[in-house]
């Protein structure tokens, strides 16, 4: 379809998108009387992509719940090590 050219995904989603299952067309592609072509997609379910996103959303932050609550047995970090002098820092008397 279209060759060896970068394209050849093109051809490859335009097929798969295009695959109709059993009887039903996955697109429609039509021709009206007055010669303007139409191309029909099937409706999108919103209810299962909402579940899809809130499912990803809630497992993403139970995850962050799981790793903000976890004990690392990491040792507290040291504070700095005060100066050995005060050469510009002394107070004056």
């Amino acid at each position: 379809m279209f060759g060896r050219s970068g394209r050849w995904w093109l051809g490859t989603v335009l097929h798969q998108v295009s695959r109709s299952p059993g009887t039903s067309a996955a697109v429609l592609f039509l021709v009206l009387d007055d010669g303007t072509e139409v191309i029909t997609f099937p409706r999108l379910n919103w209810a299962v992509v909402a579940i899809v996103l809130l499912a990803i959303l809630g497992a993403g932050v139970a995850l962050m719940i799981l790793i903000s609550a976890a004990d690392f047995d990491d040792a507290p970090t040291p504070g700095p090590a005060p100066p050995a002098t005060c050469d510009m820092f002394c107070p004056a008397p």
